[in-house]
């Protein structure tokens, strides 16, 4: 059960570390104002991560991913974390959409 449980959390530190840059590169590009500013944040963390990460890979260390394997999905869930806000809290109102369907 430890191998498992193991197993997942690298699986899942390498899915989000390759699904982190196109979140951030999506996020950093459609999204505009304060959305932007709080999508920027993860920055923070993981350019230091990739810069540490691309040191250990041109010394050939056979760690060199792990830094990023564990903070990845940390800078990946914020981001998925507030798409998920986004979508929820930036819909129109009911009275919008109505509005909307009725000058159609």
């Amino acid at each position: 059960m430890e191998t498992l449980l193991g197993g997942l959390m690298i699986l899942i530190g390498f899915l989000s570390a390759f699904a982190y840059l196109p979140l951030q590169v999506y996020t950093a590009i459609k999204w505009s104002g304060i959305a932007r500013i709080a999508a920027l944040v993860p920055l923070a963390l993981m350019v230091p991560v990739i810069v540490a990460t691309a040191q250990a890979l041109a010394h050939q260390s056979n760690l060199w991913p792990i830094l990023l394997i564990f903070a990845a999905p940390v800078g990946t869930g914020y981001l998925l974390a507030l798409m998920l806000i986004r979508h929820f809290f930036n819909r129109p109102a009911k009275s919008e959409v109505t509005e909307l369907r009725e000058s159609n």
